[in-house]
């Protein structure tokens, strides 16, 4: 993982209300759409949906698209990249 990848989704996660989004998507195994999140995370969903373009911008959710609705689900990998640069500069 490049340093400024790191930088990115760091920062995506540093602000409080995007991280509590960000873990809402994380803990729906099968995905959850973005009024659930708005729902769950207690935010107006204007303002989730800048979050969760941020999260998806910084590559941690992907989404599709079924009919109107847009499900968002947690790219596992990409936080196991994360977790592993983090690891690795800490030895």
């Amino acid at each position: 993982m490049e340093k400024m990848d790191a930088v990115a989704k760091l920062s995506a996660l540093a602000q409080p209300t995007r991280l509590e989004i960000f873990l809402a998507i994380a803990r729906a195994a099968n995905g959850i759409t973005s009024s659930e999140v708005a729902e769950q995370t207690d935010t107006m969903p204007n303002n989730t949906s800048v979050h969760l373009s941020v999260l998806r911008n910084a590559g941690l959710v992907s989404s599709t698209k079924e009919g109107r609705s847009v499900t968002y689900r947690a790219e596992r990998g990409a936080v196991q990249r994360l977790a592993t640069f983090l690891s690795e500069a800490a030895k």
